[in-house]
């Protein structure tokens, strides 16, 4: 029939196309049609198609228990439950002792081979003797003690020394800055009752006991008072300058030193004549048994001028410094 032929019958197939088409083979119990296979809605088919997969059981609702087939799968737990009850997983569970570490301990490396032991010295021969011999332990155990007392003194005596030497050292430095500006004395001795000239100064003193001053506290029966008069005369005009007062101490022949105290003199405040004596008075307490005994010492001024300039009272003149160096002491035997 021709394409073209106004009596055919459009909606049916052509002569050539069977009007049965082949069926297919059925799926299995279960499964799903295939895809183009005939639906119940009479669907024509649309050619050979690919086979699918099994579809997944359907979940249950919530609240439905899923049912029970053999050989299925046990149902997973729900997200949050414990699959298993509460039991200790690592390490696994066997009495293990207190002592034992679950760390690993690292290995040390060797020293070496231990020294030979010292083999045992032979037995001694059977020798009749009246003291018998201790043995080695004990004879060791004896000379210890001496070996630790004998070191024990010698950290001691050690230890004396370091600090003598710690204590000595800055106590020596110390008496060297003292001598440095303290020189030794440069003595001059007066024998018993005369006089001495020295540096154009002419010296006497006596020493007296006397009663303690009226009104005074400070004295007690073991002690006594002393009076020293110390006269002084100049022996030429440059004596007649040389106006300073003397420091005076006494001493015992055991070189303890009490101070003396001037209480009062009668030098004029303008220049001394040549050959008059001026008198000082002092008084001096000391002990009861060497009031006999203690001896005048007298440091004179040799260095200031009465008529020295203000502007010139401090300064210090080489000669003056030879003269201080010499640290001159008068001492007045008894």
């Amino acid at each position: 029939m021709s394409t073209n032929d106004p009596d055919r019958d459009w909606f049916a197939p052509p002569p050539s196309q069977p009007t049965q088409p082949p069926q297919p083979t059925p799926p299995p119990q279960g499964a799903p049609p295939p895809q183009g296979a005939p639906s119940d809605r009479g669907t024509p088919s649309q050619g050979p198609q690919r086979p699918q997969p099994p579809l997944a059981p359907a979940r249950p609702r919530r609240g439905q228990r899923q049912p029970f087939s053999p050989g299925a799968p046990p149902p997973r737990p729900r997200r949050g439950t414990a699959p298993f009850p509460d039991q200790q997983v690592w390490p696994p569970p066997q009495s293990r002792s207190v002592s034992t570490a679950t760390q690993p301990i690292p290995v040390i490396p060797s020293a070496g081979p231990l020294p030979p032991s010292t083999p045992p010295p032979p037995p001694a021969e059977d020798v009749p003797s009246a003291v018998p011999t201790p043995p080695p332990a004990a004879a060791a155990a004896a000379v210890r003690p001496r070996r630790r007392r004998g070191r024990t003194l010698l950290l001691g005596v050690g230890a004396v020394v370091v600090f003598t030497l710690g204590m000595g050292l800055p106590t020596a430095d110390r008496y060297l800055f003292y001598k440095s500006g303290q020189p030794s004395e440069t003595v001059h001795v007066v024998p018993v009752g005369q006089q001495v000239t020295y540096e154009h100064v002419t010296w006497l003193a006596v020493i007296k006991p006397t009663p303690p001053p009226a009104g005074t506290t400070h004295t007690t029966p073991d002690k006594q008072w002393l009076k020293i008069t110390v006269t002084r005369k100049a022996a030429d005009e440059t004596g007649t300058l040389l106006t300073g007062r003397p420091e005076l101490t006494v001493r015992d022949k055991s070189q303890r030193t009490w101070q003396v105290e001037i209480v009062e003199d009668n030098l004029p405040t303008d220049k001394h004549e040549v050959h008059r004596a001026y008198d000082y008075s002092a008084l001096a307490v000391v002990p009861k048994a060497v009031a006999g005994e203690v001896e005048l010492h007298l440091e004179p001024n040799i260095t200031y001028r009465s008529d020295t300039p203000t502007e010139k009272l401090l300064q210090v003149t080489p000669e003056d410094e030879e003269k201080a160096a010499r640290n001159d002491v008068l001492i007045f035997r008894r």
